[in-house]
């Protein structure tokens, strides 16, 4: 398993859309990963509990990440079950197998790979079938599934009794939340070669944020799908399509009155939300997810290099480049520290005003690829093996 993520990628979660095709050749290691760092750890996350969560996602890429809401929190797996559990103690409450649905008789598996977000008392996720279902939060029940033109493989965003998910096939669609009706669809050009990730779209003011693999941020309004503006955060450079690949695959941030966008091969940028303005722009280089606190941007970037980001200027605070191609999750801020997961399944503490390691535990041999969920004193984990970790905050 370690092995198979030491080998060439732009990422342990970047599979090129390069259908019958090798890109790379061999075995020989042009990206090593970094040594384990040597941290002196100044403490542990303690393991409050842990469960299962079906067989995990084994070597696929996937975007699936529990959700909280009240006291359980939901998790899925790639293979169709979706569990809720106990938030305090992880003990079961109902589990419900996709599988067994009657279309996903003739598939592989129902290959879930986008979400879950909860919302009117239900559960919405997506997959690489092309589905999207959608299941009731208190016993599982299936409500309703519809087949949509391409993979799903982010979060859906739901808002206003709509669901809009975003394909990797470049349609941004929103479907009615009671029965998944598709209300409208807006389709976008895709370049000759993208990143397998996709955003996870944002509703924010009557309008919808996506993530384009041309390198710009589309804005549309949620009531109908009418495009309002595009924000170039990245233009295609270089002699090959490799070098020209510019995808926005991080959610945009929305703080405040300004949009943050990242972009693959391309830059970090700041707008004003409702003009478009640029307040500032700085080279990075990234496909994960941001996290923001107080004034403070935090990055993963496509080296799994670690950057805070004055978010009111685009001066960089710090950097940590010890966890280099070791494919580190997402960062997310814990109190005073800012933390992420590898491919070898540890768990890293950062200060988050400095951005030196504090501690570091090995949490889970399978490996670590989502970001974790941070729900008040609590953060909680989801391994490739399907184990679902809840540590205490230090």
């Amino acid at each position: 398993m370690r092995n198979l993520f030491k080998k060439v990628l732009l990422g342990s979660a970047v599979a090129l859309a390069l259908q019958g095709c090798s890109l790379f050749g061999g075995d020989e290691d042009l990206t090593p990963m970094a040594p384990l760092p040597k941290v002196d750890s100044a403490f542990e996350g303690k393991s409050l509990w842990r469960s299962s969560v079906g067989d995990g996602i084994g070597d696929f890429y996937s975007q699936l990440r529990p959700v909280i809401n009240g006291d359980r929190i939901y998790a899925a797996s790639r293979d169709g079950d979706v569990t809720a559990l106990e938030r305090d103690d992880g003990k079961e409450v109902w589990s419900t197998d996709l599988a067994d649905l009657d279309i996903n008789a003739d598939k592989r598996s129902p290959r879930l790979s986008g979400g879950l977000v909860q919302a009117y008392g239900k559960l919405f996720l997506g997959s690489e079938n092309g589905v999207v279902y959608a299941l009731s939060a208190d016993d599982g029940k299936v409500l309703w599934h519809v087949n949509v033109p391409g993979e799903v493989v982010s979060s859906p965003a739901v808002e206003d009794g709509r669901v809009v998910v975003l394909t990797t096939s470049g349609r941004l669609m929103a479907l009615d939340s009671e029965d998944g009706k598709l209300l409208w669809t807006l389709a976008e050009e895709q370049p000759p070669l993208t990143l397998r990730s996709v955003a996870t779209p944002v509703i924010t003011n009557g309008a919808v944020l996506y993530g384009r693999a041309d390198g710009k941020v589309g804005i549309a309004l949620l009531s109908n799908g009418q495009p309002v503006r595009q924000s170039k955060v990245a233009d295609p450079r270089g002699a090959t399509e490799l070098d020209r690949m510019v995808d926005v695959d991080a959610t945009p941030l929305v703080a405040g009155d300004e949009l943050y966008a990242i972009a693959y091969n391309g830059q970090l940028m700041a707008r004003k939300l409702l003009s478009g303005d640029e307040v500032w722009k700085r080279k990075y280089s990234a496909y994960r997810d941001m996290a923001v606190s107080s004034n403070e941007i935090f990055i993963t970037d496509s080296r799994s290099h670690l950057f805070a980001v004055d978010r009111r200027n685009g001066l960089e605070l710090w950097s940590n480049t010890q966890l280099e191609n070791r494919s580190v999750t997402a960062p997310v801020v814990f109190g005073d520290y800012v933390v992420v997961g590898d491919v070898e399944g540890y768990l890293y503490w950062l200060d988050r005003f400095d951005g030196t390691i504090k501690a570091m535990q090995e949490l889970d041999s399978s490996g670590l690829y989502a970001a974790p969920l941070v729900d008040g004193g609590t953060l909680y984990i989801q391994s490739r093996g399907g184990k679902l970790y809840a540590l205490q905050r230090p």
